[in-house]
């Protein structure tokens, strides 16, 4: 009878003993003091929550936690992301913080299609309302990034922005409180990752830079996916019998300070002076002429064989495709 109410007694201190700390994991209050940056995976449960919340001191018994949110109308409705929470808050609060969406679940949502030029993507995060184009273009000639890649872009006095064509085509969501530095720094770490996958194809006598440009050109081209490596066929050809290139969107490129808002090109245009100008000078570009996505990247590494020299719309089909001519004479026809 006396080891049953000794059983009993202990049972009831250790209850007890938890029944005070859930108690205190209620009451107590937030002090603005001992902060944390918690993050909730995506599809987390509770469980989980509770396991990530205890690791970061910012409960003391996962049990209470879970327990509290068995009986809570909030079940199953917690968010996910980066939390900034007080070591000190109550059950209540720390679930209320949870119920917001996070800096992560909150953000925007910034998307740069292939064949964008720097100041096409300055424009769409100010539109955004991410930050000001002019900040970004800033940041972009005179920030400091640490990419191995970059000490391969040769240095060229001509080119306005020397990470033009590295700025990687890609889907992000940034916080609200990202800066310029940390936009270009995830598309230039985006290049790094997808560059990786290609770099093997670069073929010989063909440096990096060369490819990006050569890319560039690729991508405002190309309306059909198809046509990506015969007009890169195209270029390389010319190149070889230093021809000049006469590609129509680097002139627009160049009359249009990058954004592209140019109906139609007109033969005063092809008189332009600028180092972006293909008509005027022999050779690629000065730089790139937007950033070019992975399927143009690899038609400029893998040019298409063949003896074309010239190409233009297809007029008839009106469909983006274009028609490859070997001479003039079949070009003008």
């Amino acid at each position: 009878m006396k080891k049953i109410v000794i059983v009993l007694l202990i049972v009831a201190v250790v209850a007890a003993s938890f029944g005070l700390s859930v108690f205190f994991e209620y009451i107590r209050t937030g002090s603005g003091e001992e902060t944390v940056i918690v993050e909730i995976p995506r599809g987390a449960s509770e469980k989980t929550i509770a396991h990530i919340l205890k690791d970061n001191g910012v409960i003391r018994h996962e049990l209470s936690f879970r327990l509290k949110m068995r009986t809570s109308p909030y079940r199953g409705q917690l968010n996910y992301g980066k939390y900034t929470l007080n070591k000190k808050m109550c059950l209540e609060d720390i679930i209320a913080a949870l119920l917001k969406p996070s800096d992560i679940a909150k953000g925007v949502k910034l998307t740069i299609p292939e064949g964008f030029s720097a100041k096409m993507i300055a424009e769409r995060c100010e539109k955004l309302g991410l930050v000001n184009a002019e900040d970004f273009l800033s940041e972009l000639k005179k920030g400091k990034f640490n990419y191995d890649f970059i000490k391969d872009i040769p240095k060229n006095k001509d080119v306005e922005y020397k990470l033009e064509g590295y700025l990687f085509p890609s889907t992000h969501m940034f916080g609200e409180n990202a800066d310029a530095h940390k936009i270009i720094d995830t598309l230039l770490a985006e290049f790094e990752k997808q560059y990786n996958k290609v770099r093997d194809l670069l073929p010989d006598g063909m440096d990096m830079n060369e490819a990006i440009i050569r890319a560039s050109l690729i991508e405002r081209e190309a309306k059909l996916p198809a046509e990506r490596s015969t007009i890169s066929g195209v270029i390389q050809n010319r190149l070889d019998i230093d021809m000049r290139l006469q590609i129509d969107a680097s002139v627009v490129y160049a009359i249009s300070d990058g954004m592209y808002d140019v109906e139609r090109v007109l033969y005063k245009d092809l008189e332009v002076d600028s180092p972006y100008n293909t008509y005027k000078h022999s050779g690629l570009p000065a730089g790139a002429i937007c950033n070019p996505g992975m399927e143009s990247i690899r038609a400029a590494m893998e040019p298409e064989e063949h003896k074309y020299l010239y190409y233009h719309t297809d007029t008839q089909k009106n469909d983006g495709s274009h028609i490859f001519s070997e001479t003039f004479s079949q070009h003008k026809k």
